[in-house]
């Protein structure tokens, strides 16, 4: 799977740069580097998944990636303490 179909089937919110992450009220977190296509969906994928251990845990209330030609970023949107959501 691509990182865009990736974040669409966690329900992950997908940004072109850290800057629109930022504005949008997102944490960046981890960055990875990947030398190819292959490479970025493995990275996505990895990133993605310790998103949603946070996110499952409560300390998030969204996740998402940033995705540049050159590398993805994790973010999350901190859970704002008052909503309760149920998970699956």
């Amino acid at each position: 799977m691509s990182p865009k179909e990736l974040a669409a089937k966690y329900e992950a919110k997908v940004f072109e740069t850290p800057e629109a992450a930022t504005t949008a009220g997102f944490v960046l977190t981890e960055r990875m580097s990947p030398r190819n296509v292959w490479n970025k969906a493995s990275a996505a994928q990895a990133i993605l998944f310790k998103l949603l251990a946070l996110k499952k845990s409560g300390e998030a209330a969204e996740v998402g990636l940033v995705l540049e030609p050159w590398s993805v970023t994790g973010c999350y949107k901190k859970n704002g303490g008052g909503e309760s959501k149920a998970e699956e």
